[in-house]
């Protein structure tokens, strides 16, 4: 599994764990549209234009509805491409890919090792900014913050209005406790108590990728969603990722 790849697959999870403050648990599940377009920056020098077009077109305007499920055991979120899942109690990540039905496991304490410097890097450049704006997105008023991560700025607008807010507050709590590998990465409470993020704009190498939130409830959830589905075979993982 490439660095990246798997930074796209924590990043909404670790947002999650940044911006609930300690304060009876319930399952959660959310609806977020995920919409990626701009051109590509820095393509290598001397590609073949046809290959250059099929790259542009591969990211311009694309769109999809990304599923997500969060319970005191572990997260889960759905794309068009894979399912990500991480449990709790050991931090184990599994991304299963639907098409091949095969999936990686990683532990995160193997990933922090497998990152070497970079893991370093992270917990030294979190940072947060209030701007002090505000707007009302899908009915909810939110407040804006950067937090760049890595030098990758990220605009998140949070509001404390969402459903399910204070379940998020309480889950955070338990796994910020029981999972110190989130901190030893830079992704600890910067965001604590600011609110739930409606809505983050992140602008990557001439590509911007905006999540907005559409529907939230409280649920009661299935374990079944956070296992790996018969079936499903496991393939190597190729360490180290930060090479």
């Amino acid at each position: 599994m490439k660095f990246k790849k798997l930074m796209r697959c924590l990043l909404p999870v670790a947002v999650l764990f940044m911006v609930f403050s300690p304060v009876a648990y319930g399952d959660l599940y959310w609806e977020s549209v995920v919409t990626t377009g701009g051109v590509p920056e820095g393509l290598p020098e001397g590609l073949p234009e046809q290959v250059k077009q099929q790259m542009m077109a591969q990211f311009k305007g694309k769109q999809e509805t990304v599923k997500n499920y969060l319970t005191t055991r572990g997260s889960r979120i759905d794309t068009e491409e894979d399912i990500t899942i991480i449990l709790f109690d050991d931090m184990t990540l599994y991304q299963l890919d639907p098409s091949t039905m095969t999936y990686v496991k990683i532990k995160m304490s193997e990933m922090e090792e497998a990152m070497g410097p970079q893991a370093k890097e992270m917990s030294e450049e979190v940072k947060i900014t209030a701007t002090g704006e505000t707007k009302t997105i899908n009915g909810f008023k939110c407040e804006k913050y950067i937090m760049t991560v890595m030098g990758v700025e990220n605009d998140q607008w949070l509001s404390r209005d969402v459903a399910g807010y204070g379940e998020y507050e309480k889950i955070s709590k338990k796994i910020m406790r029981d999972s110190p590998q989130f901190k030893k990465m830079g992704l600890s409470g910067d965001l604590s108590g600011k609110g739930f993020p409606v809505e983050t704009v992140t602008r990557v190498m001439g590509m911007t990728t905006t999540t907005t939130l559409q529907k939230i409830e409280k649920t009661s959830l299935s374990k079944d969603l956070f296992e790996v589905p018969a079936g499903y075979v496991q393939k190597p993982l190729n360490l180290p990722i930060h090479k």
